[in-house]
């Protein structure tokens, strides 16, 4: 289990520094329009970058499926639907305060539409939170018991 652990750890490290974090700083260059500024071959630097980060995401996603990494137990699926409630109310706010300080009617109408659409999602997950049912999905441990008792009366 500790051998499993250390793995998917690696793997969540290497995803990370390698393929999501270059992108979040490619995010901000371009949002911050710096990126316009530096020389051409450093641009071409950068969408390689990119291009690299993404691969590595890909290919790291897929090994992930593969080990079946999301069916452990750390982390449940009622909490990955609570943080995904508390990230759209966090956009949704986000977009009403955009649409409120922005000055141009287009830019607030996106912003309002943005809004709506957060907004929507979110109680679309909560509504999804009142259907849940925990004892649904068996834990992998269940799943090995179940699997081990179905052997034991083949045998028999």
């Amino acid at each position: 289990m500790k051998t499993f652990l250390a793995k998917k750890r690696n793997t969540f490290l290497t995803r990370l520094f390698l393929g999501q974090l270059p992108l979040l700083v490619s995010i901000y260059l371009f949002l911050s329009r710096q990126f316009l500024n530096f020389s051409l071959v450093f641009q071409f630097l950068l969408v390689v970058i990119n291009l690299a980060s993404i691969l590595v995401t890909v290919y790291l996603t897929r090994e992930m499926r593969i080990r079946e990494f999301e069916d452990d137990d750390l982390v449940s699926p009622r909490t990955n639907q609570v943080m995904f409630i508390g990230l759209t109310s966090f956009m949704s706010i986000i977009c009403l305060y955009r649409g409120i300080t922005a000055e141009e009617f287009y830019q607030q109408l996106i912003a309002y539409i943005g809004a709506i659409l957060c907004l929507l999602i979110m109680l679309l997950l909560i509504w999804g939170m009142k259907y849940y049912k925990k004892s649904s999905l068996p834990s992998s441990s269940d799943r090995i018991f179940l699997l081990e008792g179905s052997i034991k009366l083949s045998v028999k």
